[in-house]
C-alpha cells in the first residue's frame, strides 16, 4: 500500500499503525469527510449565490446553484491528475480569499453601527444597538466548527507534500499556510464584531448595506 517507501495519505498512517483494519477504517473516515466538506462548500456558495442575485431581482434556484458549485468545484480534481496540475485554481482560490478579507475589512470600517444604527451616506439604517460581549459561552460549539472547517484542506495535506516539487520545504510552507488562514480569520472576526457586535451575522457580508450610499 506504500510506494516507493513513501506515506502517501492518512490511510497508509492506518496501515502502518493497525494493519489492513485501520486502513480501511482511515479510508471511510478520510473520504466521508472530504464528501462532507465538498458539501457544505457547494451548499455554501449556492445560498449565498442565490442571496446575491436576489437583492438585484434575480432568483435563481439554490439547487442548480449547488449543482454549478459541485461542478466547478469538482471538475479541476477529476480532471487533474496530481495536485500539482491544480496549481491555477489554488492561485484563483487565495486570490478570492484575500480580495474578500479586503472587502469586509473595509465595508465593516465605513459602515459601522453606531448608536444602533447604520449610515450610509445621507440615509440611516436603524439596526439596533450592537452590544459587545466579553466572551459569549453559547457560542463556543459554533466557533469551534467554524474553526475547524476552516482547516478541512488538512485532508488532503500527505497529497500536497507528495505533489511539491521540494518536499523538503512541506514543513515551512505547511506552518506558512496555517498561520495566514488564523490570520485571516482574526482579522475578519475582530473586525467584523467591532463593527456589529451582536449584531453580527452569518455571513458576516448579510450586514452590509443592502444599497448604493446614494439610495
Amino acid at each position: 500500500m506504500r510506494r516507493g517507501g513513501r506515506i502517501s495519505g492518512f490511510h497508509d498512517i492506518g496501515y502502518e499503525a493497525f494493519g489492513r483494519v485501520g486502513y480501511y477504517i482511515i479510508t471511510v473516515f478520510n473520504m466521508l469527510n472530504i464528501i462532507g466538506s465538498i458539501g457544505i462548500y457547494a451548499i455554501l456558495s449556492a445560498n449565498n449565490t442565490a442571496d446575491l442575485f436576489a437583492q438585484v431581482g434575480i432568483h435563481v434556484n439554490p439547487r442548480l446553484l449547488m449543482i454549478v458549485s459541485t461542478t466547478i468545484m469538482c471538475a479541476p480534481t477529476l480532471i487533474a491528475k496530481t495536485l500539482a496540475e491544480t496549481l491555477v485554481v489554488s492561485i484563483i482560490g487565495t486570490t478570492t480569499s484575500v480580495i474578500v478579507t479586503l472587502v469586509v475589512i473595509v465595508m465593516a470600517c465605513l459602515y459601522p453601527i453606531k448608536d444602533g444604527a447604520m449610515y450610509v451616506g445621507s440615509a440611516v439604517v436603524n439596526t439596533g444597538a450592537a452590544v459587545h460581549y466579553g466572551a459569549i459561552p453559547a457560542g463556543f460549539a459554533v466557533s469551534l466548527s467554524s474553526v475547524s472547517f476552516a482547516y478541512i484542506g488538512t485532508t488532503i495535506v500527505p497529497h500536497v507534500e507528495g505533489g511539491m516539487r521540494h518536499p523538503e520545504k512541506f514543513t515551512k510552507v505547511f506552518g506558512a499556510a496555517l498561520a495566514v488562514i488564523a490570520s485571516v480569520y482574526v482579522v475578519m472576526a475582530t473586525t467584523g464584531y467591532w463593527a456589529y457586535g451582536s449584531q453580527t451575522l452569518s455571513p458576516i457580508t448579510l450586514n452590509f448595506p443592502k444599497h448604493g450610499t446614494g439610495d
